[in-house]
């Protein structure tokens, strides 16, 4: 099923962090819902999502900025790049024998910091690792594709952006509201 851009909802500031859906008619259980970040989707646009797990994970992202967001800091993220970030939230998820070797030089953080910034929602952005931190009291998005579905001129590129919390917050919560099952 291809999406119609003409019935497509958009929640959220275009140019930074929005999130759009479309509801498929006669299936309150699936729906197309994409996380776009400083414009670009995250996902195919075509594929559609189970939405009781989009949905949890959105509210798990939510409440991480909300509730936690002291977790999606370290000691170590000051002063770095976004290369330097990536790769120091990647490293603590994976073994040694996997470390990029240009990062050799960045300390390997506890997994905590894996589990505090990583973001995965849902089978329409496996094709992405997409990670967020806290920096000076708004949350920073970094994002690589890894494989298709991901645009092959996107694949390996690292890309960033900085977001108010409180942008995020109302995005997300306005987006359970709209989307949560009993309201369909």
């Amino acid at each position: 099923m291809e999406i119609d851009d003409q019935t497509v909802e958009y929640i959220g500031e275009n140019d930074g962090f929005f999130i759009r859906y479309l509801l498929i008619k006669n299936d309150p259980n699936f729906a197309f819902c994409h996380l776009f970040l400083n414009g670009q989707i995250i996902g195919d646009q075509n594929e559609a999502c189970y939405l009781v797990t989009w949905l949890s994970s959105m509210r798990n992202v939510k409440e991480r900025i909300a509730d936690n967001s002291k977790l999606l800091y370290h000691r170590e993220f000051f002063n770095r790049n976004d290369q330097e970030l990536f790769e120091l939230i990647l490293k603590s998820n994976e073994l040694k024998n996997d470390f990029n070797i240009e990062s050799d030089y960045l300390p390997v953080l506890e997994n905590e910091v894996w589990n505090n910034c990583h973001i995965s929602i849902d089978e329409t952005t496996d094709a992405y690792l997409i990670m967020m931190l806290e920096i000076d009291d708004k949350i920073k998005f970094l994002w690589k594709g890894w494989r298709q579905p991901c645009a092959i001129d996107k694949i390996s590129r690292l890309y960033s952006v900085v977001i108010d919390k409180k942008v995020i917050i109302e995005t997300i919560e306005k987006v359970l509201s709209k989307l949560q099952p009993s309201n369909n």
